[in-house]
């Protein structure tokens, strides 16, 4: 797999790792960016700064843009997302959740990997399902 730099929004780290409801993984923007195009997956920390993706464990961010400076907090636990101005602050917070049953990072060997989508392929001539009745 190829590896490049994303440096335009970064982890900055899993907080309160296993605790229900509060564990969450927290990004900064570093410039302004359409969220559509990243997500989050869950890795094996590897040696050597590698990591290792896990099956099944994907999270799209979801349409929005996020201004240079403000935060992004995803808390791994059902939840409803939100957007919180940053008292004497231009920057602002906006929480998603995973919505997931139980805690993802509570062994230190599991790591977030951030992703950006730079292409999708949608496939053409498969007939879609039929409206429902």
């Amino acid at each position: 797999m190829n590896v490049v730099s994303i440096d335009e929004l970064k982890i900055v780290g899993v907080f309160d790792h296993g605790i229900p409801n509060m564990e969450r993984v927290v990004l900064q923007a570093n410039e302004s960016i359409d969220l559509g195009n990243y997500g989050l997956i869950i890795g094996i920390r590897g040696h050597e700064g590698q990591a290792f993706p896990l099956r099944d464990n994907f999270l799209w961010f979801g349409n929005g843009w996020l201004n240079k400076g403000d935060w992004l907090f995803v808390y791994t636990a059902p939840g409803t997302s939100k957007t919180t101005d940053l008292p004497n602050q231009k920057e602002k917070l906006y929480s998603v959740h995973w919505g997931k049953d139980q805690t993802l990072f509570q062994h230190k060997e599991l790591i977030p990997l951030l992703i950006r989508m730079d292409a999708i392929q949608v496939p053409i001539g498969i007939n879609a399902l039929p409206p429902p009745v």
